[in-house]
């Protein structure tokens, strides 16, 4: 009986410990739906994680979290493709700093990489038709949790669609 209550224990300790050793993403997650007035840009974030919200800018492009313990951030935006640019056009205007995966299709990009020690991901949705909103959501977070944060940028990723703006 001993035994058993000590080897329960030493297991509650241990998941303790590793759930305190990678930060936020550790932690059950309570989703929340975010969507931007401006150009609709809409995502489901793991609210329980980004527990910050940066005031709106001005212009009304999108939003900024962070995690409480400000190791992680989540931007939501949205833009005008004003030239009309198919992903894969639009993602050569950007910079290559520490990208590691690209990819493109008719109607998106996704981006990853590394900067410094933290991991970043990008995703870009285009209208179809050549239509005139991007929306896109990136996220930044350390890289020695990557494990833990695979899934959460798995479910950010396939929720990232374009609601009704007014852009």
């Amino acid at each position: 009986m001993k035994r058993t209550v000590f080897l329960r224990s030493l297991a509650l300790t241990f998941a303790i410990g590793t759930c305190a050793s990678v930060g936020t993403a550790a932690a059950p997650e309570k989703w929340a739906t975010y969507m931007n007035a401006r150009f609709g840009a809409t995502v489901d974030y793991p609210a329980t994680i980004f527990t910050v919200r940066d005031p709106e800018p001005d212009n009304g492009d999108g939003q900024s979290f962070h995690s409480g313990d400000g190791k992680a951030q989540l931007l939501v935006y949205g833009a005008l493709n004003a030239d009309g640019d198919t992903p894969k056009k639009y993602l050569e205007k950007l910079p290559n700093e520490g990208v590691s995966y690209k990819n493109t299709t008719a109607r998106s990009y996704v981006v990853s990489g590394t900067r410094k020690d933290e991991l970043f991901y990008e995703r870009c949705n285009f209208q179809p038709d050549g239509g005139d909103t991007i929306v896109c959501f990136s996220l930044t977070y350390p890289a020695q949790d990557k494990t833990a944060w695979d899934p959460i940028v798995t479910r950010l990723s396939k929720s990232l669609r374009a609601g009704r703006g007014k852009h």
